[in-house]
């Protein structure tokens, strides 16, 4: 995924939250109609991922901008119009993949009832629809004629052996962070797995501790003290109930 330019952190994201997700909204939805998406909380966060998704495409049109006036100044012979070639590699039968198991998906959910579809329609079709706009710019290589104009940066080529360890990396650190879901619990987890992963990237402790805490309050604060959902307790807390009335306490 990182070869072909598809973020990862919103696979494990979805891989967590997506449950919990369309648990909540289908309450919501059961017990406010749509009078919840008027809420404040709610439109801060749509705020905030409308300009998750503006502010990339703005800065990207930006530094194209201002690629074409570098190169109308330092370039004195008329440029010829550019011609339109159509690709296939990897990143476009990746993209067609993901365009072709979302259609699907949403074609096999056409006879679902309201309640039942709410969740699958809400998630797949705006999905789908940025998933064909990636497969468009795949396909028009618009990337790549980016990167050759001057917009952004051309990366080397990493060597096997270093992206085999990186995966492997990945892999264990996302395991790591399921097993201390179920071992402590969200709201443990979180602070927990962050010092072990800054720790071993050699951060210094009060940085640690600092972005540990704020991602704890953020998540306490977001999750739990303000829209109140169930997170299931950890595992140790089961097996042994004095953990849990300690951790209550200073909770």
């Amino acid at each position: 995924m990182e070869k072909l330019k598809w973020p990862r952190p919103p696979v494990l994201l979805g891989l967590v939250l997506g449950p919990l997700a369309e648990n909540r909204l289908f309450l919501s939805t059961d017990n406010y109609g749509l009078a919840w998406l008027w809420r404040p909380g709610v439109l801060i966060i749509l705020a905030l991922i409308l300009a998750g998704i503006l502010y990339p495409a703005i800065k990207e049109q930006r530094q194209k901008r201002q690629a074409e006036r570098l190169l109308a100044k330092t370039s004195a012979s008329v440029q010829e119009p550019k011609k339109v070639h159509l690709r296939l590699n990897r990143a476009v039968l990746f993209s067609a993949s993901i365009v072709f198991i979302l259609a699907l998906a949403l074609l096999q959910s056409r006879n679902f009832g309201f309640r039942a579809g709410l969740f699958p329609w809400a998630i797949g079709f705006p999905v789908l629809a940025l998933a064909i706009v990636q497969l468009g710019m795949d396909l028009l290589g618009f990337e790549r004629r980016l990167a050759h104009e001057g917009v952004g940066e051309i990366g080397l080529e990493i060597p096997r052996e270093l992206v085999f360890r990186r995966n492997l990396g990945i892999i264990g650190w996302t395991l790591g962070f399921f097993v201390a879901i179920w071992l402590l619990g969200f709201s443990l987890a979180i602070p927990t797995t962050m010092i072990l992963y800054l720790k071993f990237a050699k951060e210094k402790w009060p940085v640690t501790l600092i972005l540990a805490l704020i991602a704890w309050l953020f998540f306490y604060g977001l999750f739990d003290y303000t829209l109140h959902v169930p997170f299931a307790e950890g595992q140790l807390f089961v097996w042994f109930p004095p953990l849990y009335r300690i951790f209550f306490w200073l909770k």
